[in-house]
């Protein structure tokens, strides 16, 4: 069992985290894990069967009907990631520190190369909001859907070609949700001119 989160538990822009859990069903080496070896588990979910069979993913295939929506990947929980609901008026865009498996209606973001609070300047700010509305759909009342297809398009620069000052106001402004001062860190990453800034929102600062 990993422990899950979701969507209620990042509303305030930080995880607070409400307990709730993820089976894994999956062998390490790929498929299924066989109940008859894991008679707790078999208990559990057999007390269970008729709502989880009744599910439309586990309708496709009965043989395998404790199958989870998507595969469970356990060594994405201790991994840090960003997490992101799928629809949001604006960009809400959540640090998660490597304890806890992502639901499957989060998007996540991971990294090799960037650090992730800077990263997450630049997913809050006024230019990734740009990318969203040019390339998704806006659903009603102006929300947006932030959609890993969408995401991708994203472009930002070389994590080496961002100088360290500029590494640590990015950290600074996702730290303290400091939507102004991410846009500002976010500008000087992008080399955006005094019009370009206005025209986001910016006071050309």
């Amino acid at each position: 069992k990993l422990p899950l989160v979701t969507t209620k538990d990042i509303l305030s822009g930080d995880v607070q985290w409400r307990g709730q859990g993820v089976i894994n069903p999956f062998a390490e080496g790929g498929g299924l894990v066989d109940l008859r070896s894991y008679p707790r588990l078999r208990r559990y979910l057999e007390a269970r069967r008729e709502i989880i069979a009744g599910r439309h993913c586990a309708q496709k295939i009965p043989a395998n009907w404790y199958r989870t929506i998507d595969r469970i990947t356990p060594a994405l929980a201790s991994r840090p990631k960003l997490l992101i609901p799928d629809i949001k008026g604006e960009a809400h865009i959540v640090f998660e520190g490597g304890e806890l498996y992502p639901h499957h209606n989060l998007y996540y973001v991971t990294s090799d190369e960037w650090e992730l609070r800077p990263l997450q300047a630049v997913m809050l700010s006024a230019v990734t909001r740009l990318f969203m509305a040019t390339y998704s759909t806006k659903m009603q009342g102006g929300f947006l859907r932030f959609q890993a297809q969408y995401l991708r398009r994203i472009r930002i620069p070389q994590w080496a070609d961002v100088s360290t000052a500029l590494r640590t106001e990015l950290a600074e402004a996702a730290i303290k949700r400091d939507f102004q001062a991410c846009n500002r860190a976010v500008f000087k990453l992008y080399g955006l001119s005094r019009e370009e800034r206005s025209s986001l929102g910016g006071n050309g600062e």
